[in-house]
């Protein structure tokens, strides 16, 4: 056979080939008939986890907090958290480590500079720790105090300590703020 002729046969057949060889699928029709329903004594199952809201910290009015810290201080600076507990009954406060506050259970405790309200402590950016999540615990006794304590290394200058205890007291979560104070490092 001539391949001129050969070659015209072949292109001639080309397009039945195509056609012959369509691979789109069929179209299914829609189903308009409603999807059967779980049996009545049967709840519907969700897809989804349910939506727990985190519980907000209440405030406690029988407690109050105040912090103390030298008015000048040269190194390391001591921080003394004292809760005071006015009700007639004894309160327990368990406190968990803080990943962003170099592991320490309480106080919490943001160091503002001065004139700048610059925050120099918890170091902005800083990548948090991985701690033991393990819970301090402490019992004030009615109408008594109880004390968490931590230290501090500063640069010196002068700085606003705000402070606060963020925990449990009788399995409700709280937060007790104290007056924020004003120091210097020198």
């Amino acid at each position: 056979m001539n391949p001129r002729v050969l070659l015209v046969s072949v292109l001639m057949t080309l397009p039945v080939l195509a056609t012959a060889q369509d691979t789109s699928l069929p179209e299914i029709p829609l189903m308009t008939a409603p999807l059967p329903s779980p049996p009545a004594s049967e709840p519907p199952v969700s897809t989804t986890a349910p939506s727990v809201p985190t519980p907000a910290a209440v405030a406690l009015p029988e407690v109050s907090a105040n912090l103390f810290v030298p008015r000048t201080v040269t190194g390391p600076v001591g921080l003394t958290f004292t809760v005071r507990n006015s009700s007639a009954s004894a309160i327990t406060f368990r406190v968990r480590r803080d990943n962003d506050q170099n592991c320490v259970t309480a106080p919490q405790v943001r160091v503002l500079q001065v004139g700048t309200r610059e925050v120099i402590y918890p170091v902005s950016g800083a990548a948090p720790k991985l701690c033991a999540q393990d819970l301090e615990t402490k019992t004030a006794p009615a109408r008594g105090n109880v004390t968490f304590t931590r230290t501090l290394d500063l640069p010196a200058g002068d700085y606003m300590v705000e402070s606060w205890l963020t925990g449990f007291a009788n399995d409700l979560l709280v937060k007790v703020p104290a007056t924020p104070v004003r120091i210097t490092v020198k």
